[in-house]
């Protein structure tokens, strides 16, 4: 085939067609010249549209073809990968722990004698040291370099959290170790607004979370990928579905081998090799790279292992230096609970309780002597919320009340429980907004003065009057207590309704009946049999005599009882006012 007719052959792929993204079913592949389709030659599946270009401004799928409304089935959009890649990785996770340092940085991996850089910030990319640079000859270039060792812990943690937070865009998340994010995002532009809405969103997230990022685009997982590379090696335009036959093939995710190869062989750029015969490719270069070129066009499925969120949190941060004071521990606490709250966001959840330990510093300890490791803080919500502010200013309000024996070397936060969030309903025109803090009011009076600080009352089935209500904290699970009863269609008549005092005594007291009149009753009571404090009592509205003794009392009404099984015994068990 001519030169021409193998251009007009890759065009009818959609690779150089910036408008149209729809793979013609009729074209030859681009790796092979025009040609009846074989049995052996990779159809496009519906799952994987074919890579192309598209007009940068515009991120949505490209609309199908009509079809006859009676036979065609309802279509989902197309797929659309987001590959983000974070190049400062490992820097900004040093900010992120609230390192401070003045000149050049580097990260590095491997044992002290051989270590290599595997990160630096901008200073001592200026100062001439590259990622892979020995140690020794990066010091040569920089002898007041600071230096910081690799945690690979931290990098699978924070991806993690990152994964998490990034599943509210999307529920087809991937991590891409160890320092991208894949996402499928075709099917929620719609949802967002666009793709210019859904980036923006992205990208003021990872700032908030103190990141920053490079976006690559495609129609398949290593075409975004590979935009991404392109993004960060050459400075291309980010999250544009540009072409990608332009791209150097020295971008591919091949062997050293592989690249030297093809380097030889004088293709330079994608385009040069997808021009080539599909059977001379794989014969000289092996079936793997005409695959990897297929999985690129979205012509090969490209399974990928997708995130799914963990059923409790979990997170560690390490302080830089052993600090007792609380308004050094606000930094690592905000930092903590940021991340929390954005991993909720994720979840479309909240947080109703969570526990943080603040790991001590072990000082040389005496012969008999108990040092506590660790210092243990719980924090209950009336209800679920997942505001970082504001649980921020309740962790502070109950760290101002904790006592921390010793320095402070780090910070453990543990959510067990994440429920579905519920965002409280306004009214239309705002009306009685302020009624909505109630519950904030609540929570920052219980971290001011303590969860005991705060009861409320409980319903509890018992007949018993002492047993029929108990007094509990806010945050305290009510076993055994009846829910609240739905509002009535008509309130009964009260009449109807036994009497009962306002004020019940803690402890029945023995009375002298003589100074009471009986004015209603009796209300016969017997109950408890089963936990051996039964009673059998009749009660009484009485009001007091005006010759009492007690003048305070005189002319009030009281709730009295008679013990049936000592009957000449009367007791006052409250007043009604």
């Amino acid at each position: 085939m001519s030169d021409r007719g193998q251009a007009r052959s890759h065009r009818a792929e959609g690779i150089q067609a910036p408008l149209d993204l729809r793979p013609s079913p009729q074209s030859p592949t681009p790796l092979e010249p025009a040609q009846s389709p074989s049995p052996k030659s990779p159809v496009p599946t519906p799952a994987h549209k074919a890579e192309s270009t598209q007009d940068p401004s515009d991120l949505r799928p490209s609309p199908q073809s009509p079809a006859p409304i009676a036979l065609a089935p309802a279509q989902a959009p197309s797929p659309l990968y987001l590959c983000l890649r974070l190049p400062h990785y490992n820097i900004e996770l040093l900010k992120r722990r609230g390192l401070v340092w003045e000149g050049p940085a580097l990260v590095l991996d491997g044992p002290e004698p051989r270590a290599v850089v595997h990160a630096l910030d901008a200073l001592a990319a200026q100062a001439g040291i590259k990622p892979g640079m020995k140690l020794a000859a990066a010091q040569a270039l920089a002898p007041e370099v600071h230096r910081f060792r690799r945690d690979l812990q931290e990098e699978r943690q924070q991806l993690e959290r990152l994964a998490g937070w990034a599943y509210q865009f999307s529920s087809r998340v991937s991590l891409l170790p160890p320092d991208a994010l894949l996402i499928e995002i075709g099917a929620s532009l719609k949802l967002f607004g666009g793709g210019a809405a859904l980036l923006r969103r992205l990208r003021e997230g990872l700032q908030a979370l103190g990141f920053s990022a490079v976006i690559g685009l495609g129609h398949s997982p290593s075409a975004a990928r590979l935009r991404a590379r392109a993004s960060l090696v050459l400075g291309t335009p980010q999250a544009r579905l540009d072409r990608i036959d332009k791209l150097p093939v020295s971008l591919g995710e091949w062997p050293t081998a592989t690249l030297e190869a093809l380097a030889a062989s004088g293709i330079q750029q994608f385009g040069d090799l997808l021009r080539l015969p599909r059977a001379n490719l794989a014969r000289r270069h092996g079936q793997a790279l005409v695959d990897d070129l297929d999985r690129l066009l979205g012509r090969l499925p490209e399974p990928q292992s997708w995130y799914r969120p963990p059923d409790e949190y979990h997170a560690w941060i390490e302080l830089p230096a052993p600090t007792a004071s609380s308004e050094s521990l606000a930094f690592p606490l905000r930092r903590l609970i940021v991340d929390l709250c954005a991993t909720l966001a994720g979840r479309d959840a909240g947080i109703e309780h969570c526990a943080l330990r603040f790991a001590l510093e072990r000082l040389r300890q005496q012969e008999g002597e108990h040092q506590p490791e660790v210092v243990h803080l719980q924090m209950g919500l009336v209800e679920a919320s997942r505001d970082p502010e504001h649980l921020l200013q309740l962790v502070r309000a109950r760290l101002e009340r904790l006592q921390l024996p010793r320095p402070v070397l780090g910070i453990h936060l543990h959510v067990a429980r994440m429920p579905g969030f519920k965002p409280q309903a306004h009214d239309l025109f705002d009306v009685d907004a302020g009624s909505g803090n109630w519950p904030s009011l609540i929570e920052r009076l219980m971290a001011r003065l303590g969860h005991q600080a705060l009861l409320r009352p409980i319903w509890i089935a018992d007949h018993r009057p002492e047993y029929a209500s108990r007094w509990l904290t806010l945050d305290a699970p009510a076993a055994g207590s009846v829910a609240a009863p739905t509002r009535p269609a008509a309130l009964p008549d009260a009449s109807a309704l036994p009497p009962r005092p306002l004020w019940l005594l803690s402890a029945p007291q023995a009375i002298a009946i003589d100074d009471f009149a009986l004015l209603a009753g009796p209300e016969r009571i017997e109950s408890g049999w089963w936990d051996e404090d039964d009673v059998r009592r009749d009660y009484y509205l009485a009001a007091v005599l005006p010759e009492a003794a007690d003048r305070n009392a005189r002319g009030a009404r009281a709730w009295v009882f008679q013990d049936l099984r000592q009957p000449q015994c009367w007791y006052l068990h409250g007043w009604f006012g």
